[in-house]
């Protein structure tokens, strides 16, 4: 696990971190609400914010998540503690239709 160097990364300060591709347990990280939530904004930095790596979120449009829809890959990652999209354009598109979906809450999106 490389925990422990976020850990020590932590120990710096820094405002956040860029989640990556890979997923733990299968759930990628830009989704992965113990990763994100949990571990690092409950033991190491509450208001940390965290972007994603180029394209993530599309991503999860296929394995192992397969989203159903571009409103559902944009509402798992703002659901589980994704705070902003990097090089791609999902966010702006679909967050709106999440919400009327259900699938996601204004509150979420304006966390």
């Amino acid at each position: 696990t490389y925990l422990r160097q976020y850990a020590l990364a932590f120990e710096a300060q820094p405002m956040g971190v860029m989640c990556s591709y890979n997923a733990l347990n299968g759930s990628p990280s830009c989704a992965n609400d113990f990763i994100l939530n949990k571990v690092m904004r409950g033991m190491w930095k509450k208001d940390a914010l965290v972007t994603t790596d180029c394209g993530a979120v599309n991503n999860l449009r296929g394995p192992p998540v397969n989203a159903p829809s571009d409103a559902a890959a944009a509402a798992m990652t703002i659901n589980n503690g994704t705070d902003i999209e990097m090089g791609s354009t999902l966010f702006n598109s679909s967050l709106m239709a999440a919400v009327a979906q259900n699938l996601t809450t204004e509150a979420a999106v304006s966390q």
